[in-house]
């Protein structure tokens, strides 16, 4: 049983990336049971309709076996704040905010910490205590007169860690000095010191949490030297080998809280040429990951907490836990999360 509290599905305007019904089907067929959706996607999750328009997509994908969840996109707009807290309120499906504190793949950001401050404030006003999953990079430390797609490596160097050391420090800050009550999340955590300052963090009683990427633990950035490198592209991008082996020991010692792949499909040529775009996919490969946690000497217990049992807790969804895997798997007509029924019953979709 696999959590993904971190996937790009993409569909509507960017079909010819990948499909909700297809990364559905990836997810089933991979043992996994619940995917996130992110939602710096075309057009952007920032509204009801758009995330609505979304769920509805996973209902007539007719893929209920894997809960589909999706985060609503935060801006620096108070009343699209205040809406997006209402509809997380309302909506099963929509399980938690995001922000991305830096450009990255997409439109959506929150790059000025002016506007940081904002959104902190407008999330206690209005009492929001659910997950805020962050993209933490500081744009003021990218380098990006070093990049030469020539020299694939070289992306690595123009988003170097200090980038999001730095944010994870502001964030944290920002967070805990303006009383914010939600759940802080970092998500595709790939530095060691910015792991080192969510333990910190944590011990200081700040609600911080931080998930890794398989991509994160088990390569480092001379990928990019081998035979279409490019491909390896990705924000943020791989570490050195001193930083991969770092990260995989606090994995291994749980100072990381879990593992999230960034799914993040593009068309080849999306990769390999202009724009050559950041995100490598990862859904289908679960049981494979499961499978390396094995061979280096993880425990079933340790990879239960890893791969479902700590993200179930902090999204509240530990309830289901009780259940094995064969229970799950056998329920067919009768999935637990039942993600659908009660909001198609009050928008009156049909069956």
């Amino acid at each position: 049983m696999y959590i993904d509290t971190h996937v790009h599905l993409r569909d509507f305007e960017e079909r010819h990336k990948e499909t909700i019904k297809h990364g559905l089907e990836v997810a089933y067929d991979s043992g996994v049971d619940a995917v996130f959706d992110m939602p710096n996607t075309k057009p952007l999750v920032i509204t009801e309709e758009v995330a609505l328009s979304r769920i509805r997509a996973a209902r007539e994908a007719r893929m209920s076996d894997v809960f589909y969840g999706l985060y609503m996109g935060v801006t620096n707009d108070p009343e699209q704040l205040k809406r997006a807290v209402d509809a997380y309120r309302r909506i099963p499906q929509i399980v938690g905010l995001k922000m991305f504190t830096a450009h990255s793949v997409g439109d959506l950001s929150v790059i000025w910490s002016e506007s940081q401050v904002t959104v902190y404030r407008i999330l206690v006003k209005e009492g929001y205590d659910g997950v805020l999953a962050l993209h933490c990079e500081d744009h003021k430390d990218f380098q990006p007169d070093i990049w030469d797609p020539k020299d694939p490596q070289s992306h690595c160097y123009t988003r170097p860690e200090i980038t999001e050391i730095t944010s994870v420090e502001n964030q944290i800050h920002l967070a805990h000095g303006l009383g914010f009550a939600g759940k802080l999340h970092i998500a595709h955590i790939s530095s060691p010191k910015a792991v080192d300052v969510v333990e910190v963090a944590k011990t200081e009683g700040v609600d911080v949490s931080c998930g890794i990427c398989p991509h994160h633990f088990i390569y480092d950035w001379n990928q990019m030297n081998k035979e279409n490198g490019i491909l390896w592209k990705m924000n943020p991008p791989l570490r050195s080998p001193e930083s991969r082996s770092k990260l995989f020991q606090q994995l291994k010692d749980g100072k990381i809280d879990w593992i999230e792949t960034d799914h993040a499909p593009h068309a080849l040529h999306e990769k390999l040429d202009e724009p050559y775009m950041s995100g490598i996919p990862g859904l289908a490969w679960w049981p494979l990951f499961e499978k390396y946690l094995l061979m280096n000497d993880f425990t079933n217990t340790e990879i239960e907490k890893l791969t479902f049992t700590n993200a179930a807790k902090r999204f509240g969804l530990e309830g289901e836990i009780q259940r094995s895997r064969r229970e799950i798997r056998d329920r067919r007509g009768d999935y637990p999360f039942d993600p659908y029924k009660r909001i198609a019953k009050e928008l009156g979709w049909p069956n």
